[in-house]
């Protein structure tokens, strides 16, 4: 007993499955105006989960299609179906929508010609194939396993998945996604694609007597994003590093990249990439105010050096004045002035390498001022708040932070 329970409840949630596939099928043709579409769609799920909402959504579409392409047994389905939607619901729900609309198929149906009486195309046992075509992060639907009565008022904005132009073949023959079509029984080969999706095909087998909406769901291609700018800089996307010696592939959407370089100040772009885009990221880099210091600071050793260098040149001027006055002092009889030049050279030569002493560790340490400027300029990203700014492809933003 046990068993036979739980082989219905599977039985159960698998058609509530197929019905639902049936169903959104039915919605996107529903939106996209292809109302016969929507109608044989709705009837299928109806067929497989014979519920009044479906029921009402069908009759709907019936009716439309009528309107479209005047066929008395899309009126004859539009009155079974409103029917069977008053005889289960009598209260609220769309109660006076279904009156009114069946209202006027039966009156619609009585001037028509009513020799023509018959199954509708829909019911009739044929071998069919239809294409349910899904966008994969496009769907729009609310509540995913929810079938409600089709409003026209919601349905009046395209969905995502049917503003975007999708080709479907079978067995290369151009049909409607949405729209089943007859097939002979066997093997069949079934391709779609659409803009910024990768294609894709599969091989289903008709079985005879029965109609199947195929479910097929297309992945968005990735945008290949080349990243121009210094070398040696460090290029992150959503706070991950990338390889930026080649083309980066990002989903579609806003992305955050962060170029960093030593000597540069950072950088912080929103970037917006749509599906299968190629687009170049071109990024000058400014340099920081260390690096931009560090020219000053060279100039300034350069001074200090040459200083140093006329601090050397006088010392050993003055250190050999001194020596050659020494040396007549040393022979004797000498005039006075010869000692006061031998000191006033001593003096000047003593003057001058203690220039050289400060000059040459002034040197020095403007030198090492410059090395560490330049060797220990790191900027980070981290702290980088990025303002958008519209760009033409991409976006690009402002950075605002303590570096």
């Amino acid at each position: 007993m046990l068993l036979v329970l739980a082989m219905l409840a599977g039985t159960a949630i698998a058609d509530r499955k197929k019905a639902l596939g049936y169903y959104r099928a039915g919605e996107k043709a529903y939106q996209a105006q292809n109302f016969e579409a929507a109608a044989i769609n709705f009837y299928e799920a109806y067929k497989e989960l014979p519920l009044p909402e479906i029921a009402f959504s069908a009759a709907q579409a019936f009716r439309r299609a009528h309107r479209v392409k005047s066929n008395v047994e899309y009126v004859r389905r539009a009155v079974e179906l409103y029917r069977f939607y008053l005889d289960k619901v009598t209260t609220g729900g769309r109660v006076g929508d279904a009156a009114d609309s069946l209202g006027e198929m039966k009156t619609e149906l009585e001037k028509l010609d009513t020799m023509h009486a018959g199954p509708i195309a829909a019911a009739v046992e044929r071998t069919r194939l239809g294409v349910n075509v899904s966008l994969v992060g496009q769907s729009t639907e609310a509540r995913a396993d929810s079938m409600n009565e089709i409003d026209d008022a919601s349905m009046a904005a395209p969905a995502a998945d049917t503003a975007i132009a999708v080709t479907a073949e079978i067995d290369g023959k151009a049909v409607e996604p949405y729209t089943m079509i007859d097939v002979a029984p066997g093997e069949h080969v079934i391709r779609v694609s659409a803009p910024g999706f990768a294609p894709l095909e599969k091989r289903e087998i008709a079985v005879k007597g029965n109609s199947a909406l195929i479910p097929l769901a297309l992945e968005p291609l990735p945008a290949q994003v080349t990243f121009d700018t210094e070398r040696g800089a460090r290029v992150s996307v959503d706070g991950s590093g990338v390889d930026i010696t080649k083309p980066v592939e990002l989903p579609a959407g806003r992305h955050v990249v962060t170029i960093v370089r030593s000597g540069r100040q950072p950088v912080a772009r929103e970037l917006i990439v749509t599906r299968g885009q190629t687009t170049t990221v071109v990024q000058r880099l400014e340099p920081t105010l260390r690096r931009r210091a560090v020219k000053w600071v060279l100039i300034g050793g350069a001074v200090a050096a040459g200083l140093t260098g006329v601090s050397v040149f006088g010392a050993l001027y003055e250190d050999g004045v001194a020596s050659d006055k020494l040396a007549l002092l040393r022979r004797g009889n000498s005039d006075p002035l010869v000692r006061e030049d031998y000191e006033r050279a001593r003096s000047l030569r003593d003057d001058s390498v203690n220039g050289v002493w400060f000059m040459g560790g002034a040197t020095v340490a403007v030198g090492l001022t410059a090395a560490f400027l330049y060797y220990f300029d790191t900027p980070s990203a981290e702290g980088i708040r990025v303002a958008p700014i519209a760009g033409s492809g991409v976006g690009g933003a402002q950075v605002i932070g303590r570096f």
